[in-house]
Parts: C-alpha cells; structure tokens; sequence
C-alpha cells in the first residue's frame, strides 16, 4: 500500500455532497485504531462497535469497562486528527439486566 503525504489549504463544504465521504477518509486512522483494539462489538467476526456518518459517531461496546477504553481511543486519535468532540451533544444508552445500576 503507497501512501502519499500532501498538504489540504481548505477544506470541504458544510452539506456538501462528498463531505460525509471525505470525512470518513479524513477519520480513517480513528476506524483502524478501533477495528485493531478488538474492543467493540463484533457480528459473525465483523466489528460492528464503530458506526460512522457524517460527523456522528456511534459507539458500542459489550461492557462499561470496554466501551471506556474505546473513548480513551477516540480521544487520543482525535487529539492527533486537531479534532475536538462536542460534550454537548453525545447520548449514552445501557442496556441489560443492570442498566439501572
């Protein structure tokens, strides 16, 4: 696999049609690193614990424990991409016999 380093000067426009595209090309390395850390959700040995589109993630995890270590991921490999998240706009669901603990 050749990689080709080269410099953006601008960047994509907001609702454009190749913006989710481009993104998810830009957050790549963030899908790789989660895909590799084998924590996650997986279906028939597919890793299903990372949804993408647009710039909403949605991340699953089969324990509290697990699904920590996968924000710690994100967190760093959004550190390297100069990305912030937005702590006003995530959702957190539990489901299971303790989701009330």
């Amino acid at each position: 696999m050749c990689l080709y380093v080269f410099q953006l000067h601008s960047g994509v426009r907001q609702g454009g049609v190749l913006s989710p595209v481009l993104f998810g090309v830009y957050v790549n390395s963030l899908i790789d690193a989660l895909i590799s850390s084998v924590l996650g959700c997986h279906v028939a040995g597919v890793h299903v614990g990372c949804v993408i589109y647009a710039d909403d993630l949605l991340l699953m995890s089969g324990s509290l424990h697990n699904l920590q270590l996968v924000i710690d991921i994100c967190c760093s490999e959004i550190e390297e991409l100069d990305l912030v998240f937005n702590p006003n706009k995530y959702q957190v669901i539990r489901i299971g016999k303790k989701c009330n603990d």
